[in-house]
């Protein structure tokens, strides 16, 4: 008998890869090829009956220009439509816990007719929490969202750094750019993006 049986071994799963510059040089052509990778992995995940409603797609990337300026940080926030008040000040009271403050809230441009009946149905509203420069900031980030998190109030956190942003969304690989204005803007550039269809 076999060490490995290719039939019982296998198992399918999400599709994730990563682009980069070695060099470390930030262009929108990095963004794209990361878009355009994200799209040949769509038969990683699935669709509802309807066809459109996907099971989950994401872009991690530095924060590009388009969304904060350099030294920002940016924490990407789901919200419950009818709490994005109480929501709001939750992230803000554990921000201040933490030393850092939020300069300003920015409503993430979306195209919710991107995405499938279901996932539009269920959609949370997105916020950007755009937070002001500190030297510290990465760690304190990260605290401040599990503080966040644990308020209580109801809300997901897709990502708090002084680095990077997630954009993700109930959708096919192919649908994430349409949904998100921001990736496909000319000014969004970065020097590597991870990218993930769920499964």
């Amino acid at each position: 008998m076999p060490l490995y049986d290719p039939v019982s071994g296998e198992r399918d799963a999400c599709g994730i890869g990563f682009v980069a510059d070695s060099s470390g040089r930030a262009s929108r052509a990095i963004v794209q090829s990361a878009l355009d990778a994200l799209c040949r992995v769509k038969h990683r995940g699935a669709v509802a009956a309807d066809e459109l409603t996907g099971d989950g797609a994401g872009l991690l990337l530095p924060i590009p220009p388009n969304v904060a300026p350099a030294g920002r940080g940016v924490a990407m926030v789901f919200f419950d439509p009818a709490e994005v008040a109480a929501g709001r000040d939750a992230v803000e009271a554990a921000c201040a816990a933490e030393g850092l403050t939020v300069e300003s809230w920015r409503e993430v441009p979306v195209e919710p007719a991107a995405l499938g009946e279901g996932a539009r149905a269920t959609a949370p509203a997105i916020r950007q929490a755009i937070l002001a420069p500190h030297d510290d900031g990465e760690l304190r980030a990260y605290r401040a969202r599990r503080r966040a998190e644990a308020s209580g109030v109801p809300l997901f956190v897709a990502s708090c750094s002084y680095r990077t942003v997630t954009y993700k969304a109930l959708c096919a690989a192919d649908q994430l750019a349409r949904f998100y204005p921001d990736l496909a803007a000319p000014g969004c550039s970065a020097w590597f993006a991870l990218f993930h269809q769920r499964y």
